[in-house]
């Protein structure tokens, strides 16, 4: 997906210790995904205060790997993601999954609600990722790697809810995205109808120009 404001998208205190080489320096390598012959520390993945690792800074890794063509970085981050984040991702699952024969409705973030990595989203920032996903991308992916073509599934909605409302008793607040998807691929259908997936993750991801990676 497209990028989100930074500020929305992971913490302030790690952009501000990841976002030039001289402050990548003090953290140790095994912070990163790649350190190069140079020495150069790149794809942050872990939280600069605990350590511990952080599903944010993977998703961020996987989409910049895959655009710079870091093949091998861009497995390591997903293997790593599947370890740990995949379990957590289920956390972030949509409120409402309607299915109806080949269609899914749900939610994709609602503003100011915490996501897995303790962020909240505005619904400016929202809106601003719903309009760039529509117009540049209105693509999708299984579990934040594996690109899904036309004829496994199709998008038919993708838009911030304009007010309030209630789907089977639960409120959908304004400024919500929601998406609606043909699914067309059997396995795709088979895996939603036994809730092996239980819903729609954002995968956006930082673009910071000053440093690739």
């Amino acid at each position: 997906m497209p990028s989100i404001d930074r500020s929305k998208t992971i913490p302030a205190y790690i952009y501000e210790a990841y976002n030039t080489q001289s402050k990548r320096q003090k953290f140790p390598p095994s912070h990163f995904l790649l350190v190069d012959s140079s020495g150069n520390r790149k794809f942050p993945y872990r939280d600069p205060k605990s350590g511990a690792i952080h599903c944010g800074l993977l998703r961020a890794a996987m989409s910049r790997a895959a655009q710079y063509n870091y093949n091998e970085v861009e497995i390591k981050a997903r293997t790593i993601y599947e370890k740990s984040c995949k379990e957590k991702e289920k956390d972030i699952e949509i409120k409402k999954l309607d299915i109806q024969g080949e269609e899914v409705f749900g939610i994709v973030i609602a503003p100011d609600e915490l996501d897995t990595d303790g962020d909240t989203f505005t619904k400016e920032a929202i809106r601003k990722a719903c309009y760039e996903y529509n117009t540049y991308f209105q693509g999708t992916a299984y579990r934040h790697g594996l690109r899904l073509n036309t004829e496994q599934v199709n998008l038919l909605e993708s838009y911030c809810v304009p007010t309030d409302l209630v789907l089977e008793g639960e409120t959908v607040k304004e400024g919500t995205w929601v998406q609606r998807w043909k699914i067309k691929d059997p396995e795709l259908q088979r895996q939603i109808r036994d809730k092996e997936i239980v819903g729609f993750s954002l995968g956006g991801f930082i673009i910071d120009n000053s440093s690739r990676g």
